[in-house]
């Protein structure tokens, strides 16, 4: 076949390691959610997406991840929810950014970002008002922690005040890049409560609902990639929270905020492996069906041996994601671990998303084809929840804590 191929002649599957017949690293359990998962993406999000991307266009986006059926897979099952560990949202995270990264972006903050700290430290009072809501999609949550001073260094560039008075926390000040929002209902928020002590020893969190008198968001950023998704810019101007709404106790926010970071890496980095997923599929297919010098490209090594280093990237951290999702959904404590598999697989998810386009030439570089966006979605893995270089230097102290200097 020579000249120009159109993308739906590729007849993708979206799927090339996991079909019902090669279990090698789930039980039947976990296999069959994962084609649940993968149908009904293929079923509501794959018609939507590329308009979703190219129209920035973010209620929509919303919308689709509302409709889901599995929003409850992080909820205990005592408060109505599927009650699924860290390897369950491991799976359902790289189906989800196999179609959409936005999407996935937008459930990790709402259904493991927010949902996850109520869960782990939330009142039976809070647990029953706002779980239900996030699982069964009519709210949407959030996570406030970065501020325009912070960045890798998110505690001590932390700024937002929240001062006790009578039965209430008054908060003022920003946070920014807060996915979700410009859209959410309820944002898990991060605050100094006394700036008397060393800052990691000052913070709260609190169940911030947005429809709280003098909350403004301030204005959504436009981004290279996961364009459906919000990303906002937020004010708090004497903004009051009742004291009830505090999350574990006062000054000991840090708790909370820490629990978080293994299970959001690790999802993260599930997203990644969805991505790279199907830049790979898209580029593999595509180099059996273009002719060049009157064979497939795929029989020039040159080709070939791009996609084996793409192969051997997503099935050996595929392998790696999925142990350590086993281990801490056992009790495990793997956080050099999870840095790990994280730095690496955003490594990958880049280089996996270049030579896809690479491999398809010019109409991989044109908006024909999804590698263009694969590529530009791909970017943030490298920066958002811990950059590379961050993660790298979190090894490092976690060695030294193992084996000392």
């Amino acid at each position: 076949m020579e000249g120009h191929i159109n993308f739906k002649d590729l007849n993708l599957e979206y799927g090339y390691s996991a079909t019902p017949d090669r279990l090698y690293y789930f039980n039947k359990e976990e296999n069959d959610f994962r084609m649940e998962v993968r149908e009904w993406c293929k079923d509501n999000i794959e018609p939507v997406v590329e308009k979703i991307d190219r129209n920035r266009d973010k209620q929509l986006a919303v919308e689709t991840l509302k409709k889901m059926p599995y929003l409850d897979i992080i909820v205990p099952k005592d408060a109505g929810g599927l009650g699924k560990g860290l390897l369950y949202r491991c799976i359902f995270g790289e189906e989800l950014s196999a179609f959409s990264y936005a999407i996935a972006s937008i459930f990790g903050a709402s259904s493991c970002l927010f949902a996850g700290p109520i869960i782990e430290f939330g009142t039976p009072e809070q647990k029953k008002k706002y779980l239900s809501d996030i699982a069964n999609g009519t709210k949407l949550g959030a996570i406030g922690i970065t501020e325009e001073t912070g960045g890798s260094d998110a505690i001590s560039g932390m700024h937002l005040r929240a001062v006790k008075e009578n039965d209430y926390y008054v908060l003022n000040g920003h946070k920014t890049f807060i996915t979700n929002g410009s859209f959410a209902d309820y944002i898990c928020l991060y605050a100094v409560t006394n700036d008397q002590v060393k800052r990691h020893q000052g913070i709260s969190a609190f169940i911030f609902e947005t429809d709280t008198p003098g909350f403004e968001v301030v204005k959504d950023y436009k981004h290279m990639g996961r364009r459906g998704m919000p990303n906002s810019y937020l004010r708090f101007n004497n903004c009051k929270v009742p004291a009830e709404n505090l999350l574990h106790k006062e000054n000991q926010g840090l708790d909370v905020l820490l629990f978080g970071l293994d299970g959001e890496r690790t999802f993260t980095a599930s997203q990644y492996l969805g991505l790279a997923r199907s830049a790979f599929e898209v580029a593999y297919k595509y180099s059996h069906k273009r002719v060049q010098f009157k064979k497939p490209i795929f029989e020039f090594e040159g080709i070939s041996f791009k996609l084996a280093d793409m192969f051997i990237e997503i099935e050996l951290n595929r392998m790696a994601l999925t142990q350590i999702a086993r281990m801490i959904d056992e009790g495990h404590y793997c956080r050099a671990q999870v840095a790990a598999v994280k730095a690496r697989l955003a490594d990958a998810m880049v280089k996996t998303s270049q030579e896809a386009i690479q491999i398809a030439g010019g109409i991989g570089y044109s908006e024909e084809y999804p590698l263009e966006r694969y590529y530009r979605d791909a970017k943030i893995g490298q920066i958002s929840a811990g950059t590379v270089e961050i993660l790298k230097y979190l090894i490092t102290r976690e060695m030294v804590r193992m084996w000392g200097k």
